[in-house]
């Protein structure tokens, strides 16, 4: 079998060496929560795994199930492990990337930590050339507010989609409070947004009252992103003395309660303290004398146009609401209606722009579970289908579907009308054709894909992760991760074996493909190409200019080596001359100091000195003298001592004694003539 098949490699994906390490502590990794979680994570063709075990990231490629048996070079099957450097603390229940794909967020109820993601390279671009375990840099945000406040829970974390550097982190606490990190900077907040009154008691005094109102819902539980919008903005010229009219792009967000009030929050990045207002409860139309329930658990906002917001309850039931941009009012009428959102009210934010409302188009319940009758909750207290909190996830390769995970399996709504929706806003106010065609439309398709517990005396095996894999050579596919380490691989695009199409839905399938191809494709091709051709022509006029500059720097230093091969020939003949001066001087003060009539104290000193050396060189003469006549005499005495023939008078011991007299007389004379010569030298004799 070919394994380049894309619906080989998803029989293939729970064999992977990945999956195998993963379920040899399954006894140890299952969790008795029964709340579904998001542990998996696909990214670029890369499936992204978190170990609770071991604390770190298991990755790999599932491009390499795609090869053929006889591939030649065919790569591995093999799995690396990313390490944290600091390990989070609590328990990671989500897995999160931001938009680029360079940082991780791992958060879980009790905080939330940041990942690395380490470079690629290597002939298969792999992490650090591929190394089986690879250290990353991790660090905890606001790690000090949630070791200070021991009851504080972590509700949601999500990037923010106007970060410039994509590294502005958005979480949710039950505090009631929106606030926004910088993980450059993951002590402090960014920015903090109040979301409710009673937001400062929930860690000063009273934490019942915080309680309180988490059951009656008057909390947040959830919030999401919309399309960014243009805002407005006044500049106030003061050499005008009128105002200047621009727009700013801001990113709203809907905030979701318990009671199923949603909130509307203009959000930019651009100010670390801007001046925004808290919008709400927004109106929903047709209004419902329960508020559409007092259950919600989590919002979605799904990016058409206009913008679709879903709504998911504990029991099941999910509401589709239409986002309507309000009429214009008065400010009076506009500041009344806008909730108080811990600041003061700005020349821009929601002061500029009517309050949207919500049009509930239509709602739909889940089946979550496939049998049971109200005594299983008795029987068995673990089985609750009436408290199942469901996690709302996108589709990046629909706008129009969705995906919902929850205790008791995963469903898929797909949402038909949302191109008619389109077409119908892009349309006049005067077509009724599209109005008429959007009336009739049928409702959502909602498949129930997975069920981990069909029955009540099933044993609960809640979802770890469902994420979607967008990559065109492995095809669209939904990924959903269960208790037991097995990964459930469904294609979101198939059609069944022996299905001939009409010629009309050939038609439109080839009209959507090629449609899809233009928008997707050639349209980022050709943005792609410009900027390409962009920056060839920056680096292009930048080496023009650094070659100019190198020409310039050239002649710099030509000119420079030119003017110091002048300044040493100069250098030199200043110094000849100053040689010459110095000379001159020198004889100038000698033929001064000569021609002075009064000696000065060192020839005084000169003077005595050589009168003394005079009169020592007198008596050292007269010494000599006497020396050399008394050296005549001895020789004298030796000579006619000689010359008798008798035995000598003096005895052995006497001759012995006057030869060391002798001697020693003959070194005194020795010295004194040594005394005689150097006086002369000195005295220049």
């Amino acid at each position: 079998m070919a394994a380049s098949d894309p619906k080989s490699w998803r029989s293939e994906l729970n064999n992977h060496p990945l999956f195998l390490h993963l379920r040899q502590g399954e006894d140890d990794s299952k969790s008795n929560r029964a709340e579904a979680r998001s542990l998996v994570v696909v990214q670029d063709g890369d499936i992204f795994v978190w170990n609770g075990r071991g604390s770190n990231l298991g990755t790999a490629n599932l491009k390499t199930l795609l090869q053929d048996e006889d591939e030649v070079g065919k790569r591995p099957l093999k799995f690396q492990t990313l390490l944290c450097t600091d390990p989070p603390l609590s328990e990671v229940n989500h897995v999160t990337f931001n938009p680029t794909g360079n940082h991780i967020a791992l958060w879980g109820g009790g905080g939330v930590s940041v990942m690395e993601v380490p470079r690629r390279w290597g002939k298969h671009a792999e992490f650090e050339g591929g190394k089986d375990k690879v250290n990353c840099r991790s660090y905890p945000v606001a790690e000090r507010l949630f070791a200070t406040q021991s009851s504080l829970q972590l509700l949601q974390v999500d990037w923010h989609p106007g970060s410039p550097s994509d590294t502005h982190l958005v979480i949710l606490t039950s505090d009631n409070v929106l606030r926004i990190y910088d993980i450059e900077k993951p002590d402090s907040p960014y920015q903090s947004f109040q979301l409710g009154e009673f937001a400062d008691s929930f860690s000063l005094h009273s934490s019942s009252s915080a309680t309180f109102n988490q059951a009656l819902g008057e909390t947040a539980v959830s919030f999401t992103f919309a399309p960014p919008v243009d805002v407005p903005v006044h500049d106030k010229l003061k050499w005008k003395g009128d105002q200047a009219k621009k727009t700013e792009t801001m990113y709203p967000v809907f905030v979701l309660r318990g009671n199923e009030d949603v909130y509307y929050l203009l959000t930019s990045l651009e100010q670390k303290s801007p001046k925004v207002c808290l919008q709400g409860p927004l109106t929903m139309h047709p209004p419902a004398d329960d508020n559409y329930g007092i259950d919600a658990c989590s919002i979605l906002c799904l990016p058409c146009n206009p913008p679709l917001v879903v709504i998911a309850t504990t029991t099941g039931r999910l509401y589709h609401c239409i986002v309507l941009q309000g009429e214009e009012e008065d400010d009076d009428d506009r500041r009344s209606e806008v909730s108080w959102a811990g600041s003061d009210v700005s020349t821009r934010s929601a002061l500029d722009m009517p309050e949207p409302s919500l049009y509930v188009y239509e709602s739909v319940e889940l089946e979550l579970s496939l049998g049971g009758t109200p005594d299983d909750i008795d029987s068995y207290p673990d089985y609750q289908p009436d408290n199942c909190p469901i996690r709302l996830h996108p589709d990046p390769s629909s706008d129009g579907r969705y995906h919902c995970s929850h205790a008791m399996g995963v469903h898929s709504v797909a949402l038909p009308w949302i191109s008619k929706l389109h077409r119908f806003s892009q349309s006049d106010e005067e077509d009724k054709d599209s109005l008429l065609e959007l009336s009739r439309d049928q409702p959502c398709i909602v498949e129930h894909l997975v069920c981990t517990r069909p029955v009540p005396s099933s044993p609960p095996a809640p979802i770890l992760g469902v994420t979607v894999v967008g990559d065109q050579l492995l095809g669209p596919t939904l990924l959903c991760l269960t208790s037991d380490i097995t990964c459930i691989a469904l294609p979101l695009l198939s059609i069944p074996k022996g299905a001939q199409p009409s010629d009309q839905e050939c038609f439109q399938l080839l009209t959507r493909a090629t449609q899809v191809f233009r928008d997707e494709y050639i349209k980022k091709q050709y943005l792609a190409r410009e900027e390409v051709e962009k920056r060839v022509d920056l680096l292009k006029e930048q080496k023009a200019q650094q070659q100019s500059d190198l020409d310039t720097l050239r002649e710099d230093r030509k000119s420079l080596t030119e003017m110091a091969e002048k300044l040493a020939e100069k250098y030199e003949e200043a110094n000849e001359k100053q040689q010459e001066y110095l000379k001159r001087v020198e004889n100038v003060l000698k033929s001064l100091q000569a021609r002075l009539p009064v000696l000065s104290d060192a020839e005084v000193n000169m003077k005595k000195e050589l009168d003394s050396l005079q009169e020592k060189l007198k008596h050292l003469k007269n010494s000599t003298q006497q020396v050399k006549t008394k050296w005549d005499y001895q020789k004298r005495q030796v000579t006619q001592q000689a010359r008798q023939t008798s035995s000598p008078a003096l005895s052995q011991s006497q001759t012995k004694h006057m030869k060391e007299l002798l001697k020693q007389e003959g070194d005194k004379i020795g010295e004194l003539v040594k005394q005689v010569n150097s006086m002369r030298l000195q005295c220049g004799v």
